[in-house]
């Protein structure tokens, strides 16, 4: 048995309150916390559930694990989700995932693209926006789609967010800064098949999870905001049905299928890209991260997520069952990487 800290962060009422409500996509339900941690005690460990507030660390020094599971998204800041690791890293506590660097780099769009293309791994075109009133770089094509720089979880994403002239590109540029008060990443959008792929692996060999393609109700999809089905009540029952509600509610406009209907040679393509990407990154213990088929059959990353959600109804848990793992042998798969990687198997 292993005292295994879990550090999360909670979705909170105040947060349903005010502001956008895609804000909270980053958080997790206490259903979610409760189900991980009780796939934890399957896995024969004892569990602590700590939520990751400013006395984490207190907290921790206080529980004394021998090993911290973190899916914690931090509270604050553009490297927010680098927090917990790098706490842990400076008490001396092994932890799953990538490390302090990688999250920042990860949860910042344009160095992950910047990153991307030093190793020769195909992105879109982009340009940062820190205010509507940039010159348009001659080179970036539209359509364009427009996106927070530092954020997840399709947060600020809408049916507006692809564009096709610069009056349409500057009124959502000054939109998202205006609403969520960070710079905008405007990269040309890539029109045609995309694919969510996971990778999990430790220090040893990564590999790829069965690949889910993301099937859209229209030519442009996007992967548009879901709140959690378990926080629906609590939605309702905190704001009502106002217009914010209401868009949220009804804007399921995509459906996972796993596994992708691809065949041998772009299944391998797709396969072999995300082990670059996750490498190139200085991924651990799981990533998820989401890739286009252009119309020029090249393959594009769009993002990688270091610390993607791994409620069951996720992508992720979702496409390791469809490869044999049940959640609770998915959770402690990627536990297991992290006991190797300290020398606690």
């Amino acid at each position: 048995m292993v005292r295994v800290a879990l550090t999360y962060n909670l979705i909170r009422i105040n947060m349903l309150k005010n502001g956008p409500l895609d804000r909270l996509a980053e958080y997790d339900s206490p259903e979610t916390i409760a189900t991980l941690a009780d796939a934890l005690r399957a896995g024969g460990h004892e569990v602590i559930p700590l939520e990751a507030d400013e006395c984490i660390a207190e907290k921790l020094k206080a529980t004394r694990p021998q090993i911290v599971f973190n899916i914690a998204e931090g509270l604050r800041g553009e490297s927010r989700e680098s927090h917990v690791p790098a706490i842990c890293e400076m008490l001396g506590l092994p932890y799953t995932g990538s490390g302090p660097l990688t999250l920042a780099l990860c949860l910042n769009k344009a160095r992950t693209k910047e990153i991307l293309t030093l190793y020769g791994i195909s992105t879109p075109p982009f340009q940062v926006f820190r205010s509507p009133h940039q010159e348009l770089n001659a080179p970036l094509r539209f359509p364009l789609i427009v996106k927070l720089l530092h954020e997840g979880s399709s947060m600020g994403l809408s049916e507006l967010s692809v564009v096709d002239d610069e009056a349409a590109l500057r009124d959502q540029v000054a939109h998202l800064i205006r609403t969520y008060g960070e710079p905008v990443l405007v990269e040309e959008f890539i029109a045609g098949r995309e694919f969510t792929v996971g990778v999990l692996g430790g220090d040893g060999e990564p590999w790829v999870l069965p690949i889910i393609e993301i099937k859209f109700n229209q030519p442009r999809g996007i992967v548009l905001f879901e709140p959690d089905q378990p926080l629906i009540p609590l939605i309702l029952q905190t704001r009502g049905v106002d217009p914010e509600v209401e868009r949220i509610l009804h804007t399921s406009n995509h459906y996972p299928v796993c596994p992708a209907e691809v065949d041998d040679s772009l299944r391998q393509r797709i396969e072999q890209m995300a082990l670059r990407a996750f490498t190139a990154l200085g991924c651990r213990d799981w990533c998820r991260m989401e890739m286009r088929l252009g119309p020029d059959d090249q393959l594009y990353v769009l993002e990688l997520n270091p610390i993607a959600g791994i409620d069951p109804s996720y992508w992720l848990p979702r496409a390791a069952q469809v490869a044999g793992l049940s959640y609770q042998a998915f959770v402690n798969e990627i536990l297991g990487y992290a006991l190797e990687r300290a020398g606690l198997t």
